[in-house]
């Protein structure tokens, strides 16, 4: 499977296609380096709860040929009050938040089947995800023991910073792509 054979196309976070989604987003998560087993019911809840409601909300697949869901990425408008972002705020600093926190899109979450990693399917999908934003960047968090943040530096991101979130927590890079 190469990118050219999925198609990408937003959907609503409900029904057959989203469930297919949370069950890509559970696999990919339940490979190492996360190991986490239960992330998708996570997942599930804060999309239905919280975060299809925030400015800007975007939900988007990779089906395959055969019309199975292969990959997701969410995001929306980052704004002060949300969780991660005044977390990246607090640790970047005034200068550093105002240049890239100030109106940006954030890329919440990107995951990919583990049989579908590394032939352009999540490249295609934040591809799409920042396609036609009015903001003037994009920023994302990753873990620093992936290869995620790998293919977010191919698609134009800089490393802004690493940070724990919680103490003792796992280290992640902040990075960043200006937009316009």
């Amino acid at each position: 499977m190469t990118a050219t054979t999925v198609r990408i196309r937003a959907i609503e976070p409900q029904g057959p296609l989203f469930e297919g989604a949370i069950a890509v987003y559970g696999d990919a998560f339940a490979e190492p380096p996360y190991s986490d087993l239960d992330r998708g019911r996570e997942v599930r809840a804060r999309i239905r709860d919280t975060h299809r409601y925030r400015k800007g909300f975007r939900f988007l697949i990779a089906e395959s040929a055969d019309g199975e869901v292969c990959g997701m990425a969410y995001g929306y408008h980052g704004e002060d009050g949300q969780w991660w972002h005044d977390a990246v705020v607090r640790w970047v600093g005034p200068r550093v938040a105002a240049d890239w926190l100030s109106d940006a899109y954030e890329v919440v979450e990107v995951a990919v089947a583990p049989d579908a990693q590394g032939r352009g399917v999540g490249s295609a999908l934040v591809n799409a995800l920042l396609d036609g934003l009015t903001e003037r960047t994009a920023v994302l968090s990753t873990r620093t023991d992936s290869r995620a943040h790998e293919l977010y530096a191919r698609l134009g991101f800089e490393y802004l910073a690493e940070m724990t979130f919680t103490a003792g927590g796992w280290p992640f890079y902040i990075m960043g792509r200006r937009l316009r």
